[in-house]
């Protein structure tokens, strides 16, 4: 062994390691060997000799530098790159096992999907000398989206080591935003690569088809985990051809097989899972997996037939049967009512196939108004299988009979949806009404089996579903688990009013654990309301100061609310868009204490959008006028500066009772939001509040506005110079905080004096001061009946 193996020079070297670890402690040669020699070995008693055998010394592993090499290799090629690289600064003797470990079984794989964590961070520099380190070797990389390496980057570390390099794993970023590659890239990938390489794993991005995509996707070489095509002009070869594609990257049998590529190390430790069983050679863990997820194909003028062709090549793909028309599932003849023995082998993607399934797909197909209500029921079908994750139907002509199809579908106890999206469809108050009773209905097929719902989005904007559907959907929550994991919830746009306001908050915002008596508290079948709901926007909904009265009503009444039988949901409403929703400066104010309301469902709200309320027009309508004192005669006549000491120059109009409940109430709504404990971004754009509407904010600073609100947005509130240095002048006072960091005045009507007031904070870096300098509207004189003329100019 020591003549053929190239490490026999192993031994010698350790021996003079020894050598200098002696002459470091001064002994002589004489000295050496009588340390060596037995006669000089203390002396035990077989008391001491077994109580050392038993010592926990005793029992340690060996290190790992007297492992052989080849064993430390794979040992140490487990570890992340960067970790990896680090061992050689642990010790002396690492530093020299490192320099003397073979390459090819060090360096064969760099897993930086892996490695990356809070403390690490990969970048290009950090890749870069991983694979200068592999000296050629490399078989296997692995580089996270985030790293933010470009594609033109990858390609040439597939050109340097074409001669060893088997798979490029490069997927985009989790949120989508990097990391996609164009069919051109991907060819210049393929053509960098070498005789040896196996696997290319990306997520492909395309604006049309072309058939370059088509071939790459037919490729068994390329697999592709996210594929996004828009506004693709397809014709009937084309579509054939990409559904075929579909149905194969689907396909978990396909995506097992390696063609004859090398295991490497990551795929060999997750052969095993934690039963032990043999998973296949695509490795165990879902992230492993290289079948399709995501599909997106919007734009792309897709009709019905369109619709169930893709339905039968994603049911091919899981393994599934096509025969039949496409909305219709052989499950549900073989089980027509699912009981607890059939029913728990389906709904959570579990059966006899589950080896040979793929995970649920998620589904885009927004913007395709063709597709219409047999598209949906072709869609529909995948749905109550559980093949599909989360579905975007956006603008397809969905309608009252494709949302009856899919509610149908959702009632399944097979449905895994996550996410559902059916925005701008016109489904109406019926077809809302059908979706809440399949979310019921589901939900309570789900409980009978010990399960919880899995929706956790829903997005019905632009749908004229009105009082009665908003209605259906708060009934569904009240009386059922529908929305037990919901944590986003978009209605815009839908003509509700406040009855409908009334009952969203009644039932959806004031959450808790209801049921019948025989049922347990926390059980899914006795989860009510939306207790985790994180998000909720209904602007554009015409809910009044009666519909914000009603909601503020709900919510103080359910703080300090709760008992034994019924404890309520901790709070969980972050996000409150109410943007146009002709709330007026009242209806504000009372969202606003109702927000202050200890453990009332909006006191954790971070994010509150106000904006279009008239809030300025109805509690701020100030009409200037440059006067020295007011002359009405009734002494009721007061300053501005009386609740905002900054402006000096601005007065009251009239002096009737009315102007100054409307002064109050604004000042109401301002103490409000700076009592909010949790409020972070506030949005009062388009109000109209002029300068004394942002006196007012800025006499909110001191009381706590600005301590707590990071962002505030109050553009195009015709805001002049006055306005702008009393926020400067507030923000002064609060620079020891430093919470403000952004603060909009786009759009409003600064003058020079503003801007200068507002320049020094800007040069500070105090507070990021976000205005554009280009004034849209500029003040005009006063005219007869005191009203303000707002005069535009080019810039």
């Amino acid at each position: 062994v020591g003549g053929c193996s190239p490490f026999a020079s192993a031994p010698r070297t350790r021996s003079r390691q020894r050598g200098r670890k002696y002459r470091a402690r001064g002994m002589s040669s004489e000295e050496r060997i009588a340390c060596k020699s037995p006669e000089s070995w203390p002396r035990r008693s077989p008391e001491e000799g077994c109580a050392a055998s038993a010592s926990p010394r005793a029992e340690q592993a060996p290190e790992l530098s007297h492992l052989p090499f080849d064993v430390a290799a794979r040992v140490l090629a487990t570890l992340p790159p960067h970790t990896r690289a680090r061992c050689a600064s642990v010790c002396r003797s690492w530093r020299n096992m490192m320099r003397e470990l073979p390459p090819e079984q060090l360096w064969r794989e760099l897993d930086f999907v892996r490695g990356a964590d809070e403390t690490f961070k990969v970048n290009k520099e950090n890749v870069t000398a991983a694979v200068g380190a592999a000296r050629g070797k490399m078989r296997v990389l692995k580089v996270p989206g985030e790293a933010g390496i470009s594609r033109s980057a990858l390609v040439s570390l597939v050109r340097d080591n074409r001669e060893s390099l088997k798979e490029l794993h490069a997927f985009c970023s989790a949120d989508g935003e990097r990391g996609y590659w164009t069919p051109k890239q991907v060819h210049a990938a393929m053509s960098a690569a070498g005789s040896r390489f196996r696997r290319l794993a990306v997520d492909v991005k395309s604006r049309g088809v072309c058939l370059a995509l088509i071939q790459q996707l037919a490729c068994p070489v390329v697999r592709v985990r996210r594929l996004d095509v828009r506004a693709a002009q397809l014709g009937a070869v084309e579509k054939l051809q990409l559904f075929e594609a579909i149905a194969r990257m689907r396909s978990k049998a396909a995506a097992l097989v390696r063609s004859g590529s090398a295991l490497s190390l990551t795929d060999m430790a997750n052969q095993f899972g934690a039963g032990g069983g043999f998973k296949g050679l695509g490795g165990g863990q879902e992230g492993e997996e290289d079948t399709l997820r995501c599909l997106v194909l919007a734009s792309c003028s897709l009709d019905g037939d369109d619709a169930a062709a893709l339905a039968d090549a994603v049911a091919a793909g899981d393994g599934g049967d096509t025969q039949g028309h496409p909305g219709f599932s052989p499950w549900d003849t073989l089980n027509p009512k699912p009981g607890p023995a059939t029913a728990l082998k389906r709904p959570g993607g579990k059966g006899v196939d589950d080896e040979c399934r793929a995970p649920p797909l998620d589904l885009d197909l927004g913007d395709n108004p063709s597709l219409g209500c047999e598209g949906a029921r072709s869609i529909a079908g995948l749905v109550a299988e559980g093949s599909i994750g989360t579905l975007s139907l956006e603008n397809c002509g969905v309608g009252e009979l494709g949302a009856t199809a899919i509610a149908e579908a959702l009632a399944s106890p097979g449905c895994v949806l996550r996410s559902l999206n059916i925005g701008r469809n016109f489904v109406g108050a019926e077809g809302a009404s059908a979706i809440a009773a399949g979310l019921a209905r589901g939900a309570r097929a789900r409980a009978e089996l010990g399960l919880h719902a899995t929706l956790t989005e829903l997005k019905l904007g632009n749908n004229a579903i009105g009082c009665e559907g908003m209605g259906a959907l708060a009934s569904a929550a009240a009386h059922s688990g529908a929305f037990a994991v919901l944590e986003r919830l978009e209605v815009p746009m839908n003509g509700i009013g406040p009855d409908g306001a009334a009952a969203m908050a009644r039932s959806i915002l004031v959450s808790g654990v209801g049921g019948d008596d025989n049922e347990k508290p926390h059980s899914p079948s006795a989860v009510r309301g939306a207790p985790v709901l994180r998000e909720l926007f209904m602007h554009g909904n015409p809910l009044g100061a009666v519909g914000a009265a009603a909601i503020a009503d709900a919510c103080a009444s359910a703080g300090f609310g709760g008992s034994e039988r019924q404890p309520r949901a901790r709070p969980s409403l972050e996000v409150l868009s109410l943007s146009a929703t002709r709330l007026g400066v009242s209806g504000a104010s009372a969202l606003a204490t109702a927000m202050i309301v200890p453990g009332g469902p909006l006191s954790h709200v971070s994010h509150l959008d106000l904006s279009a309320n008239d809030i300025g027009e109805s509690g701020a309508g100030f009409r200037r006028r440059m006067t020295a004192t007011a002359d009405d005669g009734d002494g009721d006549a007061r300053k501005l500066d009386d609740f905002a000491p900054p402006s000096d120059l601005l007065h009251p109009t009239d002096a009737s009772p009315a102007t100054f409940a409307e002064t109050s109430s604004l000042i109401a709504l301002t103490s409000s939001l700076a009592s909010a404990p949790s409020l972070r971004r506030l949005d009062l754009g388009y109000n109209n509040l002029g300068d004394a509407g942002a006196g007012v904010i800025a006499s909110a600073f001191p009381l706590g506005l600005g301590a707590s609100v990071a962002e505030l947005n109050l553009q195009r509130n015709s805001i002049g110079d006055e306005g702008a240095t009393a926020l400067a002048r507030a923000l002064e006072e609060c620079i020891e905080s430093g919470m403000v960091r952004s603060l909009d005045l786009r759009s409003n009507a600064i003058g020079d004096a503003g801007m200068e007031a507002l320049r020094a904070h800007v040069a500070a870096g105090t507070a990021r001061l976000n205005f554009m300098p280009a004034r849209w509207t500029v003040p005009g004189p006063a005219t007869p009946d005191e009203a303000v003329a707002d005069v535009a100019v080019t810039v």
